[in-house]
């Protein structure tokens, strides 16, 4: 059996290095074998994270279970209805499924769980209207709630993608928040002033078309330099 030089902790042969300090395993009589048994599992601190968060979670349920059901309970003795409980309730699901819910999950996609905080987010101003009324919910709230939900995920997809250079990533982004701004403006102009109406949202989409020449200039040219750099071999 061999020690680490550095720490002294005992070493099997399946070790390259040591598990504790990290220094590289040297022993001319006992050399590397990674076909040997390892004495604990190499993704132990991986599994052990997981197996704590799920935990975690659950008991997070149980604990914001707790609070809806008593409050929909005492809602449903008192007026025979569900009134004023709803949204409070709502409110701790929503916080629970976007901060709570990812942990479940043994790889979770950040795409996925925006689709999910979109749509709970939608649910949750539903729940909004059905207390308050009003016809704000599908003309304003639920069109701007999802466009808003897509322009995240759009340029999230876009900057986590591999292939596109960073300049064209940069231009498509830009480009999805000119979009954005101009819609948002439409739909309020249409839901307060049943107008179509642009001032703001057009100064923010010039600015980020601006913007989005001056990358590609400055792309075309760091693009030339590096050519021109290869041919003088500087």
């Amino acid at each position: 059996m061999s020690y680490c030089v550095n720490c002294g902790v005992e070493l099997a042969a399946s070790e390259k290095c040591c598990p504790l300090c990290g220094v590289e395993v040297l022993n001319p009589k006992k050399p590397y074998d990674p076909t040997a048994e390892r004495p604990y599992p190499s993704k132990h601190e991986a599994v052990m994270h997981r197996a704590i968060r799920r935990v975690a979670a659950w008991v997070l349920l149980v604990l914001a279970g707790i609070p809806v059901i008593s409050m929909l309970l005492m809602d449903l003795i008192a007026d025979g209805r569900l009134d004023f409980s709803l949204l409070p309730s709502a409110s701790i699901a929503l916080g629970y499924m976007v901060f709570v819910f990812p942990c479940l999950f043994r790889k979770p996609r950040i795409w996925l769980f925006m689709i999910f905080g979109t749509l709970e987010t939608a649910a949750y101003l539903f729940v909004l209207k059905l207390l308050v009324g009003g016809n704000w919910y599908y003309l304003f709230a639920l069109p701007v709630t999802l466009m808003t939900g897509a322009a995240v995920i759009g340029a999230y997809l876009m900057i986590s993608a591999k292939k596109p250079s960073f300049m064209l990533k940069t231009i498509i982004v830009l480009v999805i928040l000119a979009v954005y701004v101009l819609a948002l403006q439409l739909l309020i102009e249409l839901h307060f002033f049943k107008r179509i109406y642009f001032d703001w949202s057009l100064y923010a989409a010039v600015t980020f078309a601006m913007l989005s020449i001056a990358v590609l200039i400055a792309g075309s040219l760091y693009r030339r330099n590096e050519r021109f750099r290869k041919k003088m071999f500087f």
